[in-house]
């Protein structure tokens, strides 16, 4: 990159370029300009945080707060460069033909997708100005990688006033053709105000254009010393106002090239987040539908993640979520979100009686209600769970006249219960089918424990003596 500068003015005087102290101004103003390239570059972009993992019960909501870095130059942008190429715009034309190439390379790192078009505007009305060759016309159409700015030439324009309004209504209704779905933005610059109408195109013939093709407009004006100034007339402000773009302060000559870098990197963008899918039973919403900040900055949304009361426990429910930016998915600015739910639904113990070791069958229930539900005292110890197998729990036999529990035992285990009032409460391991033999003073109390730790209520197995 280059300044072609043969001479530099400054406080009255004339610096050769050549020499060695012009080498080090002009190097100084090099790096200024680099320097202002940097913040579309070096930026960290995308969501934040980009993924959640989270445990929550049915029914439970999990409130967090979401950031988006939005990119420095707005995704997959469609550039026209639109030029005053009349008489007085010859220095300004230079500067920017001395750092398209720059420009170019600043953008296509921030968003690689970028495509370039380059267009031109003189005075060129037959009726006040029939010796311009044209009013506009477009040398480049859209194309990634490069912007070809060497056809511009300064020359012509019989009047102040210039075609701009042609220029940018022929842009906006076909001259161009812009992707479906790119971020559409003229970077247009000028030192002079527009006829009105121009061609027949008028002020807001021109804004509604630029608005029915979703075009932003950058305004630079250029302070040559010799037009009338290109927001003169108000023009500029009402079209970069009308569509979301940016009216830049006035520049001079040698200031362009950063002019089009900053106005780049002040647009709007409008964030967007999206369900983009989402298991059943989790929901997500945020605390605005949308949120339009300057590109570059942050857009911050309180995200609501909630669970519903009916979501199966003890599984994983995935959603995504993607922001688009202007309307548009970009690669980066996705978040993936993981809800275990809770298990908070206790298991269901049993104990039913069992046959004795030698295979006789047990008295029904209550046969002699002196004998209690179980004379012999024999039980099977099983329980069930809505997530866990039977083969995941654990019981437990629990003394109602103490603090002893016996355990804990698998689903399916029998054991042998004895109520002793008065005798040391004991669990003793038993041989065969028969797991253990459980001493009590008071009446067995059995109840079970799944994996997530719920503690089931507890049923009681009863043997002799009676129940008091």
């Amino acid at each position: 990159m280059l300044l072609r500068l043969r001479r530099y003015r400054s406080q009255g005087k004339e610096y050769d370029m050549r020499s060695t102290a012009a080498r080090g101004l002009r190097l100084v103003m090099l790096i200024i300009f680099v320097l202002s390239l940097a913040p579309l570059v070096a930026f960290a972009q995308g969501v934040d945080p980009s993924s959640v993992s989270q445990n929550l019960d049915p029914g439970a909501t999990f409130t967090l707060t979401k950031t988006v870095h939005t990119p420095a130059i707005p995704p997959n942008p469609d550039i026209v460069f639109l030029s005053d190429t009349t008489g007085s715009m010859g220095s300004a034309i230079a500067n920017v033909q001395a750092n398209i190439g720059s420009i170019a390379s600043t953008v296509l790192t921030a968003q690689p997708t970028a495509q370039f078009a380059v267009a031109e505007y003189k005075d060129g009305d037959p009726n006040t100005c029939p010796s311009d060759p044209f009013a506009f016309k477009l040398d480049q159409a859209l194309m990634p990688g490069t912007a070809d700015v060497s056809a511009w030439s300064a020359s012509g324009g019989c009047d102040t006033p210039e075609s701009q309004l042609y220029a940018l209504d022929q842009l906006a209704t076909g001259a161009v053709t812009f992707r479906p779905n790119s971020t559409r933005i003229i970077v247009w610059f000028g030192d002079a105000s527009g006829h009105d109408p121009a061609l027949g195109v008028t002020l807001s013939g021109a804004i509604s254009a630029l608005q029915a093709a979703n075009i932003a407009v950058i305004a630079i004006p250029v302070n040559s010393g010799a037009g009338d100034g290109l927001d003169a007339t108000g023009q500029a402000t009402a079209i970069t106002t009308a569509t979301g773009g940016e009216l830049m302060p006035a520049a001079t000559p040698d200031q362009v090239s950063g002019a089009i870098l900053s106005g780049l990197g002040n647009l709007p963008v409008t964030v967007t987040p999206q369900l983009a899918s989402a298991d059943t039973g989790l929901s997500v919403g945020w605390d605005a539908p949308s949120k339009t900040v300057t590109s570059g900055t942050d857009a911050t949304f309180t995200e609501t993640i909630s669970v519903a009361a009916d979501a199966p426990q003890g599984t994983t429910l995935h959603a995504t979520v993607d922001f688009l930016l202007n309307g548009q998915h970009q690669d980066g600015f996705t978040e993936t979100i993981a809800i275990t739910v809770n298990d908070i639904t206790p298991p269901v113990p049993a104990c039913e009686p069992s046959t004795n070791p030698a295979g006789k069958n047990v008295p029904g229930a209550n046969a002699n209600p002196k004998a209690g539900q179980n004379p012999d005292g024999f039980y099977l110890l099983t329980a069930t769970d809505n997530v866990d197998a039977a083969s995941a729990l654990k019981l437990y036999v629990a003394d109602s006249a103490g603090s002893f529990v016996a355990g804990p035992y698998a689903s399916g285990t029998t054991v042998k219960i004895t109520q002793a009032p008065g005798a040391t409460p004991g669990a003793t391991p038993m041989a065969g089918a028969v797991s253990a033999h459980i001493t009590l003073n008071g009446d067995a109390l059995v109840y079970a424990v799944d994996t997530a730790g719920n503690q089931s209520a507890r049923v009681a197995c009863l043997v002799p003596p009676p129940p008091k």
